[in-house]
């Protein structure tokens, strides 16, 4: 049934004065223009509503692009906090190493043991220098921050990152080498890299049909630590086959035939201090990257947090919103049902389609 209550409302014509004035009594007459009034106060009200729910849908719709806003960066922060936890754990694996490192030399400084077993346990001392290096080399798949694969380069990447949507500015992990690694430069400025295990010494860029410099330990080596000059003598040539200066890179740890093979009490003594330095680096080294993962952590969860924020934000106005719409649809039935009555308790004091029926339907549509 169709009524236009706010027509009904304002009707003051002979129409409208001789209807009321047919009907049974006052109280009727005020009962139906009450129910009309309350209905078409209540439609008008949902009206008002409806535009407040399209506003309250707009609000979600702003919440759920901000959250997407944010899964945006998501990448980003969860690739950095992996490569800075990988780069953490790799350096706590290389702190043991550099501990395994320090026991071979306490070892060799014993006085009950000969140089045989001093150069077992320079070799073992090269093999873990090589495992440290591997690891340094291999620190991370998606970001290596400690090292490098290639092997003349001593300052690894950084990990960038965004913090804020849209923003043009990034913050960045910067890398820390922590490998042990070193080279010699020769007199015509060739660059020469030992290899993991100080074996062989190699030219740079490396050539894999060009057979490197065995070194063995009846060579002779003169090394400065403090200068870094040095020369390396084949045992039986008179002729050194490399004279340059040697450069220490990362933690300053170097193989042991510039150790004297740990034959050397001095030389000995020298390894010892530059294990003890090495492990003051990596302890900064530690440090540094403890932070930064303390940082970018912090970051990605309160990023996350964002995210679930809008969502539950987006959820909860809308929810609201469904709950006024339904709060609205429920008045606006009872003030249907309401006006029915009235109108239906009205119309049977005269069914004979007099003057008052007649004009009551050409005010209302009685349709269904």
């Amino acid at each position: 049934m169709a009524f236009d209550f706010d027509r009904f409302n304002t009707i003051n014509g002979v129409l409208g004065t001789e209807l009321f004035s047919l009907l049974p009594g006052v109280s009727t007459a005020s009962g139906l223009k009450a129910a009309a009034a309350a209905t078409a106060s209540a439609r008008r009200a949902n009206a008002q509503k409806s535009s407040n729910t399209n506003n309250i849908e707009g609000e979600a719709r702003l919440a759920e692009q901000r959250a997407k806003n944010y899964r945006r960066i998501s990448a980003g922060l969860d690739r950095a906090v992996r490569s800075v936890t990988r780069a953490h754990e790799k350096l706590l694996e290389i702190k043991g190493i550099l501990s395994d490192l320090r026991k071979q030399i306490v070892l060799a400084q014993s006085d009950t043991i000969d140089d045989t077993q001093r150069r077992k346990h320079a070799q073992a001392f090269d093999q873990l220098l090589g495992k440290l290096n591997s690891k340094v080399s291999s620190g991370g798949t998606i970001g290596n921050l400690i090292g490098s694969s290639i092997r003349d380069i001593f300052t690894p990447a950084g990990e960038t990152y965004k913090t804020k949507p849209d923003s043009p500015v990034s913050e960045t992990v910067s890398g820390i080498y922590s490998g042990s690694d070193y080279y010699i430069t020769d007199d015509d400025g060739n660059a020469f890299f030992a290899d993991l295990y100080g074996s062989v010494l190699n030219q740079f860029p490396f050539d894999n049909t060009v057979d490197g410099e065995l070194m063995s330990s009846s060579d002779t080596v003169d090394y400065d630590p403090d200068t870094g000059a040095i020369s390396i003598t084949h045992a039986g040539e008179s002729d050194p086959f490399i004279t340059g200066t040697l450069q220490r890179k990362g933690l300053g740890v170097v193989h042991s035939y510039l150790y004297g093979k740990f034959t050397d009490p001095a030389l000995l003594d020298q390894a010892l201090t530059d294990l003890d330095a090495a492990s003051g680096k990596l302890r900064f080294n530690v440090a540094v990257i403890e932070g930064e993962l303390t940082k970018v952590t912090a970051q990605r969860d309160f990023n996350k947090k964002l995210i679930l924020d809008h969502d539950a934000l987006a959820s909860k106005v809308r929810a609201r919103a469904s709950a006024e719409t339904m709060t609205q649809a429920l008045v606006d039935q009872r003030q249907q049902l309401l006006f029915n009555r009235t109108l239906q308790n009205t119309l049977s004091f005269d069914a004979s389609g007099t003057l008052l029926s007649l004009g009551i339907s050409n005010l209302f549509d009685l349709s269904v």
